[in-house]
């Protein structure tokens, strides 16, 4: 049996389920296909669980976190951005707070809360979810229309291990990329767009934790660090930086500035390059503030040890590794302390160097980086330049972002565009 709609949107994600919503004509039939027999399982994961619904930034200031490709997104956020959402969330009775670092979210703290008012509105308008689908397929037929070739994996399902045939006049990818594959995300999206024609650009794990060298960091792990900048060095040049909060794990470091220098250090990484990371733990103090608070704590406490002067400018836990890393005797007395170690230690305290050798798999990457490449898709309709009434929606596309509601405003604006697109078509029809 072939079943056939006028629209089917591909994944039940925020871009998804935003461009079912958009998408809704009443003289017209839409169905949302998820692979997972449980939607929205990513969603509801976003923010930690919280759902970092998006940011407060200006939209000039909101591009520049997408990198490379943030000129593709200005008119989706043109027309539907930061507040718009927020009015959004707001008419579907999601009560929204604003934090620290421009970031809104629920003030449940649960996402789960964010999903449930969108599978809400999607059920309110008669569209259908069915779960436990798994598209192998998309063909274009001859007369424009598209066959789609879904395979149900829920073992409930009376139709397991066969096949099942839906036709559409239009079709919308929101596959989302492949982070957290167990949550549906298998890159099985970038398989069917690139049988249809369209270049993909190679994915990596974005926003995810790094592996350092040795043992530094599995003595520090657990220890966090806020208000410090790291710099990126790659080939023995400096290729980025961010300044912020840190984290040590048992394997290297994490946190939100490691999150967002992840995506770059990463394709250094790829191409065999060596890349260090330097901590500097007093960034706002140059070279010649830091040497002259240095002189004036050891001629103020010349029979203390070393030990005690590095309590004042490091967490306890970094102490001894930071003594390691130095070469210095603990309990050296600071009146024997020397020009030259007062070097050493001011250098330290400013470059602070870890090899990077490797990172995280998809299995913990916030996104993915790369996709669906921008330029066979209209920034204007989010429809393919490739295949006419083929549209593309959320991480599928090659664009990310750091953390802090970037991304899933993305997200959500593209699936907007999307979804509007799709509904301005019927109406001209």
């Amino acid at each position: 049996m072939i079943i056939h709609y006028n629209t089917i949107i591909i994944g039940a994600g925020p871009a998804g389920l935003m461009a079912a919503i958009e998408s809704y004509h009443p003289d017209k039939t839409t169905v949302v296909l998820e692979r997972t027999t449980i939607p929205s399982m990513k969603f509801k994961m976003t923010g930690k669980g919280r759902c970092n619904i998006t940011n407060s930034a200006p939209l000039d200031e909101f591009l520049t976190h997408f990198g490379k490709n943030h000129r593709f997104l200005r008119y989706a956020f043109h027309e539907f951005f930061n507040n718009e959402l927020l009015k959004y969330f707001t008419d579907l009775g999601v009560q929204i707070k604003l934090e620290r670092g421009g970031r809104y979210f629920p003030v449940s703290d649960k996402a789960i809360e964010v999903v449930n008012a969108m599978l809400e509105k999607v059920k309110s308008l008669n569209i259908p979810l069915h779960v436990g689908k798994k598209v192998d397929k998309i063909i274009v037929q001859d007369d424009g229309t598209f066959k789609v070739i879904v395979k149900p994996v829920n073992k409930s399902d009376e139709s397991i291990g066969k096949t099942i045939e839906y036709t559409a006049d239009v079709v919308l990818i929101a596959m989302g990329g492949k982070s957290y594959p167990r949550t549906g995300s298998t890159g099985m999206g970038y398989k069917l767009a690139k049988d249809l024609g369209h270049k993909i650009i190679s994915p990596t794990p974005a926003l995810v934790s790094l592996v350092t060298a040795g043992k530094t960091a599995k003595h520090l792990q657990g220890l966090s660090l806020k208000n410090v900048q790291v710099n990126v060095w790659c080939e023995n040049k400096k290729s980025d930086e961010r300044f912020g909060e840190m984290l040590f794990t048992d394997k290297g470091v994490s946190g939100p500035i490691i999150l967002s220098l992840s995506k770059n250090i990463i394709l250094q990484l790829l191409e065999d390059k060596s890349v260090f990371i330097s901590i500097d733990f007093k960034p706002a103090l140059d070279d010649k503030q830091l040497d002259a608070r240095l002189l004036r704590e050891i001629n103020e406490h010349g029979n203390q040890n070393f030990s005690s002067l590095l309590k004042s400018l490091l967490p306890r836990k970094l102490i001894s590794v930071f003594v390691d890393k130095l070469g210095l005797d603990a309990d050296k007395l600071l009146n024997q302390i020397t020009s030259n170690d007062r070097k050493r230690i001011r250098l330290l305290l400013k470059d602070f160097r870890m090899e990077v050798t490797g990172y995280g798999s998809y299995d913990e990457a916030i996104v993915t980086a790369g996709g669906v490449s921008i330029k066979d898709i209209n920034p204007k309709t989010m429809e393919s330049r490739k295949v006419k009434n083929l549209y593309f929606a959320g991480e599928i596309i090659d664009i990310d972002a750091d953390t802090g509601g970037y991304n899933i405003q993305g997200a959500f604006s593209t699936g907007w565009v999307a979804g509007k697109s799709i509904r301005d078509k019927w109406n001209y029809i």
